[in-house]
């Protein structure tokens, strides 16, 4: 009866209905986004459309300037900062709250939240706008934080904390509401470890190209573009080998680091002569090159010739340094300087001139003439020396 009852079993849908893969989102805050003349109040609150995975949601909730939290307050789906002290007079305020948080089925929020409001009689206008470019790395969900060049004007990660926080959404893009007239200096923060804090063995920020500033005159900036570079990123080397050896023989291109002879890589050249060393990490290297005839990728001198001269480049991270030139000279026929030796295309070897030891023998009648001469004078005198004896 068991055995009967197992074979009529289906599968179907969970208890409950189907289940739930709707992302959640920030419904409404308070004080309301835009609003100003704001009570000092000593409370700020998120409504989600949905229950909320709780520790997500106090990890992922910015407020800028920075407030002193007293505690927070769940009501269902509603979420509470009470703040140490009332809201400063005359400041704008902006509330970020972090992709990534998640509801209580696990569903990631998708895009970051901002909302600003003043106790002031109007909003500070400052915005600036871009987006993210990383390699290797998601573009969404990367923090980039802002720090007010004239308070801080070289910020320690490790101990500073950015004056205002954004955050990339699904596109890279990402923008800061409500700041005040200022020179900003903008970073992206790699967190590996979601921590949001800065770890010096794990983490690591890239800057801006510029700082950007904002006045009461132009308070937008639009299409700051920041590249998310890992420091220690491996780059590479590329570039082309100049020679007159045949296409059997493999050219081997390698790069040694000027602070660790250790650190060597290498790679063969293509059959264009083209090439390309991979895996360098970021520092100055010394580039050269060897014809390897035994295949045994060992640079065996004098019986396998090497680059004329050792290039020097430095390698950035994740970048290709690009358009080395290394030359393995050719060989020269004896006595002429410049010229190579050029194979025939029938195969055969060339055909050197004479060697110039040989040329000089050539003068060597002349030699042979004045020998001879000397030799002459040197019978007259023997003969006139007989006839002195004979007399």
């Amino acid at each position: 009866m068991l055995i009967a009852l197992a074979s009529c079993a289906r599968k179907g849908l969970p208890p409950g209905g189907p289940p739930d893969v709707t992302p959640p989102v920030v419904l409404s805050s308070t004080p309301d986004s835009g609003a100003v003349g704001v009570a000092r109040v000593n409370e700020i609150c998120l409504r989600f459309s949905e229950r909320m995975e709780k520790r997500t949601v106090r990890d992922a909730v910015v407020v800028r300037p920075r407030v002193q939290i007293k505690e927070e307050r769940w009501h269902k789906n509603t979420f509470c900062l009470v703040l140490s002290d009332s809201l400063k007079p005359e400041v704008t305020y902006s509330l970020l709250v972090m992709g990534g948080c998640k509801d209580s089925h696990g569903n990631n929020m998708k895009s970051p939240h901002v909302s600003v409001f003043a106790t002031a009689d109007t909003l500070m206008a400052g915005t600036i706008s871009g987006s993210v470019l990383s390699k290797g790395v998601p573009v969404s969900g990367i923090p980039v934080w802002a720090f007010d060049s004239l308070t801080c004007p070289e910020p320690d990660f490790t101990k500073d904390e950015p004056h205002y926080v954004s955050q990339s959404g699904a596109g890279g893009d990402f923008k800061f509401l409500g700041l005040p007239s200022g020179t900003y200096m903008l970073f992206v923060f790699k967190d590996k470890d979601a921590n949001r804090a800065y770890d010096e063995e794990t983490d690591f920020t890239s800057p801006a190209p510029e700082p950007v500033r904002i006045t009461p005159e132009a308070t937008e900036v639009a299409n700051v573009e920041i590249a998310l570079v890992d420091p220690r990123e491996p780059g590479k080397i590329a570039g082309r080998v100049e020679h007159c050896l045949p296409d059997t023989v493999r050219v081997i291109v390698y790069a040694t680091s000027t602070t660790d002879s250790l650190a060597s890589y290498s790679a063969p050249a293509m059959s264009d002569s083209t090439f390309s060393v991979a895996g360098p990490p970021p520092g100055r290297y010394s580039v050269s090159c060897y014809a390897d005839f035994n295949l045994n990728q060992t640079h065996d001198t004098p019986d396998e010739p090497g680059c004329s001269e050792v290039h020097f480049v430095q390698v950035f991270p994740g970048e290709t340094t690009k358009d080395v030139v290394l030359v393995i000279p050719c060989e020269r026929e004896p006595g002429e300087e410049g010229e190579s030796v050029t194979e025939p295309e029938t195969g055969e070897a060339p055909k050197l001139e004479e060697p110039e030891s040989r040329t000089e023998g050539a003068e060597g009648p002349g030699q042979e003439t004045e020998s001879q001469g000397e030799g002459t004078e040197g019978q007259d005198e023997t003969t006139e020396s007989k006839e002195t004896e004979e007399q």
